[in-house]
């Protein structure tokens, strides 16, 4: 409203009838709503500010591999999950900034409440204790397969934030991708996508069935992304 009155919204004050102390503090806070409303575009608290996004550490992108990763992530954010020997080596090597760095990314680029986030830094600190004592965490311990290296260049063009969501509608079935996280997978490329698919399946432990069903929803989410530029699982028929 005071924008579109401009800087006239002055004459909505009607001094007469009012004494000059008086006439002096309405003329005083009729400038300061004016350059308040410019400044900041609301008056109060109502209206929250934009979050600052935190860029992960330079360095860190690639030192979890793309299967250990979303398996961090399920433990820290969604209180879930079975971390390996080989995933808690890797989180240990990629070192404490590493870990908070990534961490502190999500969050920010998340709606998270105070009490969501005091869990999930609380489940954050866990994991790092927890691989620390015991060098896992649940479950038996794999025999160790051969690997399949994501091919160079292709870390961190997805973020930590969209990674994990892209992961879990492949090998899981679920979760909803916006459209940013559909740009980045899309801008990374159909190579990438292909090389960390096949990483993860190198990783696992996998039935001949299973594979094929992730592969299928391995194309599903490229093509959804290239056709609807985002995917709600809900509401989305296969």
């Amino acid at each position: 409203m005071v924008e579109k009155i401009g800087r006239f919204h002055c004459f909505y004050v009607k001094i007469r009838g009012f004494s000059t102390e008086e006439t002096e503090e309405i003329l005083e806070r009729n400038s300061e709503v004016w350059n308040l409303c410019k400044r900041s575009g609301h008056i109060g608290g109502t209206q929250a500010a934009p979050a600052t996004i935190i860029q992960p550490l330079k360095g860190c992108a690639g030192k979890v591999t793309s299967a250990c990763g979303p398996k961090i992530y399920e433990f820290v954010f969604d209180n879930s999950g079975i971390l390996s020997e080989k995933c808690c080596e890797q989180l240990l090597n990629a070192g404490r900034e590493c870990h908070d760095s990534d961490t502190n990314s999500i969050l920010s680029e998340g709606e998270f409440s105070k009490e969501e986030r005091e869990e999930i830094l609380a489940r954050h600190s866990e994991v790092w204790n927890l691989c620390k004592r015991s060098g896992h965490i649940g479950g038996t311990q794999p025999v160790p397969a051969p690997t399949v290296q994501p091919l160079t260049g292709c870390a961190g063009k997805v973020t930590s934030a969209c990674g994990p969501k892209v992961y879990t509608f492949v090998f899981d079935k679920s979760g909803v991708l916006s459209e940013k996280c559909c740009e980045l997978l899309l801008n990374a490329g159909r190579q990438c996508h292909d090389s960390e698919t096949n990483s993860i399946l190198s990783e696992g432990e996998f039935s001949a069935e299973e594979k094929k069903e992730i592969m299928k929803r391995h194309n599903q989410v490229w093509n959804l992304c290239k056709k609807n530029g985002h995917i709600d699982i809900e509401n989305t028929v296969f």
